[in-house]
């Protein structure tokens, strides 16, 4: 299989609402944008541990989807010290019960948990790669990892590929990969 396949595939998922290949220079455009990001919508340091796994990967397409889509499993983002102790960090919906009824946890929001009794020195904001199920080695898509990008290259993307700015509950992502 190649990448229209792996295309495909994706697209006949009913939580998505479109895909298309991320290539040449606008695929540049798109990942300096997504390097320029430095700082969380907090003014928190930002490493984007996701964007560094998409680099490493020959083939990417953008996807444009529901929120039902790759529903995570595990975390997306964490809070990091300067030693790389994770002293916060994102509860996905299946591991809400887990964590509800900790005491030890400050809930900064409905779904992201700060641990108080933690050092707070040098504090990072982590994004981490997401490891998809939807493709895989049997489709042609090797290492296949997904990155939830910045406001400001969301914009961009849905510029580029006409996606209305205000389309509601559309999210973009970036999937990347090597084809078998």
């Amino acid at each position: 299989m190649g990448l229209n396949e792996i295309i495909a595939k994706l697209g006949s998922e009913k939580s998505v609402k479109g895909v298309f290949p991320l290539e040449g220079e606008f695929y540049k455009e798109v990942i300096k944008e997504e390097c320029s990001v430095i700082e969380s919508t907090m003014g928190m340091p930002l490493k984007n541990r996701a964007l560094d796994e998409v680099l490493k990967r020959k083939a990417a397409v953008c996807i444009f989807c529901s929120y039902a889509f790759e529903t995570p499993t595990d975390h997306v983002m964490v809070m990091e010290d300067c030693c790389g102790n994770r002293v916060g960090h994102d509860v996905p919906a299946c591991m809400f019960n887990d964590y509800k009824d900790k005491p030890d946890l400050f809930w900064l929001c409905e779904d992201f948990v700060v641990y108080p009794n933690k050092a707070m020195d040098d504090i990072v904001m982590v994004m981490l790669p997401v490891k998809v199920q939807i493709v895989g080695e049997k489709e042609g898509a090797k290492d296949a990892t997904l990155l939830f990008p910045a406001t400001t290259t969301d914009i961009l993307l849905r510029q580029h590929f006409g996606i209305p700015l205000d389309a509601p509950g559309l999210a973009s992502a970036i999937l990347a990969f090597d084809i078998i």
